[in-house]
């Protein structure tokens, strides 16, 4: 059994660097019941991989998988006792062991909802048991050529893997189905931003409401950009979300500039206001921002910016940037420096007394993304 610091390494290194899926070794996992695929190819969020369990059978990550054998020296190889073996090509040594995912049966076309639209276009499982879906699929800095560098909310619609917005009958479908399948007990909402002033916030309630008077129980996530008029935060939290990510991505402001373009007129002191009321109504540990590495910045100035939100409360969650179809390649984050943030910024949350293990629903307490809650656990 691998300890805690191998776990934190491995996952580190899995997420900055992903797998080499082999074309043809696809139909013969499918021949032994495996049914693995190269994931989505957009959306919000990373995507185009899937996602596994660690050796200690409870470490979840997601990895990419790439069909070219120059994108990494990690191999994914012959499957045993339900573990794929992972080899280093460079080393030739081992580099440990990947139980898949599997997905779950909803996926199959026959499984529709009451308006006819497979339930997969609907919601998608990530990880084991969070339900994830993004609830309108288009974004105003899209429409205006000022979309985030990393973001694919539009790729997946114009592949036809989903459908422009998703309304609270359709979910709460998808949710009992998953539910008998084990596969949802809790959920993460995502969505474009409106050319409007609650920036969607106001979908996000409408479907709350219906989703939470038929299953009340399923903690939910809500993810928007910060807002000029607080009061929406307000009606979210009544609406029925548990948690709230209120994501500013990029932490310096010359980069954030340039890889959140449209966003960029949100002044960092806007995310701030947000940040803090959300924490008073949500309450600690309910409050979470995605912060992308690989982008440029030193680790000095990352971990000092990564400071400051933890001090008010907030959890970040450090994911490595992700190249993804239909978008310009992005740089690779060194997974060693990425330990090292890691580390630093558990450190910092026991130090300010955030804890991501406490956070009830969404991309936190899935896990995936990022080793942020392993490396609390190490610390």
């Amino acid at each position: 059994m691998i300890d805690i610091e191998t776990v934190l390494a491995q996952k580190t290194e899995l997420l900055c660097k992903g797998l080499y899926l082999d074309n043809e070794l696809i139909p013969q996992y499918r021949k032994h019941g495996i049914d693995i695929d190269f994931g989505r190819k957009g959306g919000a969020g990373p995507s185009g991989g899937r996602y596994f369990l660690l050796e200690d059978e409870h470490t979840l990550v997601n990895v990419a998988l790439w069909n070219n054998s120059d994108k990494t020296e990690l191999f994914l190889k012959e499957n045993e006792n339900n573990y794929f073996e992972i080899y280093n090509n460079n080393t030739k040594d081992s580099f440990g062991k990947l139980k898949l995912i599997q997905n779950p049966q909803f996926y199959n076309p026959e499984f529709k909802t009451s308006d006819g639209i497979p339930m997969k276009k609907i919601a998608l499982v990530h990880g084991i048991d969070c339900l994830a879906s993004t609830i309108y699929q288009k974004c105003v800095y899209w429409a205006c050529g000022e979309a985030c560098t990393f973001c694919g909310i539009e790729v997946s619609l114009q592949n036809n893997a989903t459908i422009e917005e998703k309304t609270a009958d359709q979910m709460s479908e998808v949710i009992t189905a998953a539910i008998k399948e084990g596969r949802c007990a809790h959920m993460t909402l995502t969505s474009g931003t409106d050319e409007t002033i609650d920036k969607g916030a106001n979908r996000y309630i409408e479907l709350l409401k219906g989703v939470k008077g038929i299953h009340p129980d399923i903690p939910i996530h809500v993810q928007i950009e910060a807002l000029e008029d607080l009061e929406y935060l307000n009606k979210l939290k009544e609406a029925g979300a548990d948690t709230i990510g209120i994501h500013i991505e990029v932490l310096n402001e010359k980069i954030r500039r340039d890889i959140t373009p449209g966003k960029f007129h949100l002044s960092y002191n806007t995310f701030e206001r947000n940040w803090k009321h959300a924490i008073n109504l949500f309450g600690n540990n309910q409050v979470s921002s995605y912060i992308l590495t690989g982008f440029g910045e030193s680790k000095a100035d990352f971990l000092k910016d990564v400071e400051k939100i933890i001090s008010i409360g907030v959890i970040p969650y450090i994911t490595p940037v992700r190249s993804i179809p239909g978008k310009k390649d992005l740089p690779i984050t060194n997974f060693e420096d990425l330990i090292e943030i890691y580390k630093e910024s558990a450190v910092l949350m026991k130090q300010y007394g955030v804890n991501p293990l406490e956070n009830r629903a969404g991309c936190v307490r899935c896990g995936g993304c990022s080793a942020i809650k392993e490396a609390y656990k190490a610390s």
